[in-house]
């Protein structure tokens, strides 16, 4: 009999992207590191740099050497002494490098913010503006094929080392010219600030236990830009995972459960899957009646998984609720002649044909006062 052992189980897209989390200390890479662990080979990013370093040489015919570029007065250093802090900086948004690339204009590029860290000698670590840093990186060594230890860019050195505190303020920052952060890149910022930092900041806490709870689930949270979204267990809908206001931080515990018992992780979740179950589980928490327990929640997917044929299928199951609503709008409202005037309000139709659905199966339901029409069995799964 074949047992399974650690260097036998495969590892998921999931494990690697998280692991990036798994740093209790910074982790420094120069800028041709970092520009390379974004193309990794990737032909089709390749090109769509190639392409931006011709059209830049055809837009700029006049910078023929690194001299030529007239940049802003501050303290400076050379593009080697630069060095990226990955657990402090946002994960490099390639096409957003390539923007500026494509729009370069030497008025705005911004002094990159740096400090000096023991653990990275003769380094200055840039904590804002890597993708500046990158830019010029690029500009230097392949549009114009410089060496980069002779190639100046402004700083500003920054002499707390304090990175909790350079954390909170990179998050905040979001002036002109800078891309403003996404969730994901709060999200991710929160995490690192925990396991990195030891922040104790209540939110940036609250986001690390999630993290601990999409990896005990085999997924991982992601962003259209990162290419990566229809990867099994991506969860790239932030709506939910990052909302402390409207849902307790237990309900992405009971949501992890759920994915891993209706899929087992082997899709990505959609995006009405989200709000259906984040919505689902907070009226369970609501309701006295009701104990979420591991048994409860795989019978809650075990209910939804006759809408796919063996797993749950969001979309399947809102098309679903609106051809029921329309069937009950038309012979209820409207006296069995037309849809004139119908709604479909998607929380209160979505919640009420999924709690119809879950019933159907046994299971006992949450108490729902939106509860929008009376659904009929023949109309569901």
């Amino acid at each position: 009999m074949m047992t399974l052992t650690s260097s036998t189980v495969q590892q998921t897209h999931a494990d690697v992207i998280n692991q990036q989390f798994n740093k209790s200390q910074s982790h420094y890479v120069n800028l041709k590191q970092r520009l390379r662990t974004v193309l990794n080979n990737e032909t089709y990013l390749q090109s769509v740099l190639e392409d931006s370093i011709e059209d830049f040489k055809e837009r700029n015919p006049q910078f023929t050497k690194w001299k030529d570029l007239n940049l802003c007065l501050a303290q400076k250093t050379t593009l080697d002494k630069i060095a990226i802090d990955t657990t402090l900086q946002r994960l490099l948004a390639f096409y957003w490098a390539m923007q500026i690339l494509d729009s370069f204009w030497e008025i705005q590029v911004e002094p990159i913010r740096v400090y000096e860290d023991p653990a990275c000698p003769g380094k200055y670590v840039c904590w804002d503006g890597q993708h500046t840093a990158i830019v010029m990186f690029i500009i230097a060594s392949m549009v114009l094929g410089e060496d980069i230890r002779n190639c100046e860019v402004p700083i500003v050195i920054y002499p707390s080392s304090q990175k909790d505190e350079m954390r909170r303020v990179f998050m905040a920052a979001n002036g002109d010219g800078k891309r403003p952060l996404d969730a994901i890149d709060k999200y991710q910022q929160m995490v690192f600030g925990v396991r990195t930092d030891g922040s104790t900041i209540p939110n940036w806490v609250v986001a690390e236990q999630k993290q601990q709870w999409l990896e005990s689930a085999k997924m991982f949270a992601t962003n259209l830009k990162f290419n990566d979204t229809d990867m099994p267990g991506a969860y790239a809908r932030m709506n939910e995972l990052m909302d402390t206001k409207n849902y307790e931080p237990v309900i992405t515990k009971h949501f992890t459960k759920y994915f891993t018992a209706v899929c087992r992780s082997s899709r990505p979740v959609q995006p009405k899957e989200s709000w259906m179950l984040y919505d689902y589980f907070k009226l369970c928490e609501n309701d006295p009646n009701i104990e979420v327990t591991d048994s409860y929640i795989r019978s809650v997917a075990k209910a939804l998984k006759v809408v796919a044929h063996g797993d749950f299928d969001s979309a399947d199951l809102w098309s679903r609720a609106m051809s029921s609503y329309q069937n009950y709008y038309r012979n209820s409202v409207r006296n069995g002649f037309d849809l004139l005037g119908i709604r479909y309000p998607e929380r209160p139709l979505g919640l009420t044909f999924l709690i119809a659905q879950i019933a159907k199966a046994g299971v006992e339901t949450p108490y729902y006062k939106e509860t929008y029409y009376e659904v009929l069995k023949t109309d569901l799964f």
